[in-house]
């Protein structure tokens, strides 16, 4: 009779355990350690459009209408940069911003009005 049981304990165990060999465990799901938001702008004040941000080489996103932008990644440094040339009103340069941790924890950055300067015509 114990024998019985002790099989059949064994057997589930060890359905469960191919069951984990065969489909995994589940995976935590994607927690970016940084984020950064503001609006992109030109020196008169002016929203740009289509400018790049990104914070890894998979990481990106471009300025809406109104120069806006959200990003979150891995790294700490957000890239901006004009890819698009003349189409949104001119050729600027780009920036790389920094961000810092408080105190070790989760920093979402509001980097506030960006603005960018405009290439020097040769």
């Amino acid at each position: 009779m114990i024998g019985k049981i002790l099989t059949r304990l064994f057997a589930l165990f060890g359905m469960t355990l191919t069951c984990v060999a065969c489909y995994g465990v589940v995976e935590a799901e994607y927690m970016p350690d940084w984020s950064a938001s503001g609006r992109v702008v030109d020196p008169e004040g002016n929203a740009i459009q289509g400018i790049k941000v990104s914070m890894s080489p998979s990481q990106e996103c471009f300025t809406n209408p109104n120069g806006r932008f959200f990003v979150s990644g891995w790294d700490p440094v957000v890239h901006i940069e004009d890819v698009d040339g003349v189409e949104n009103g001119g050729e600027f340069e780009g920036r790389t911003i920094e961000l810092y941790k408080q105190d070790g924890a989760f920093v979402g950055s509001d980097l506030g009005e960006i603005e960018l300067k405009r290439k020097q015509q040769e």
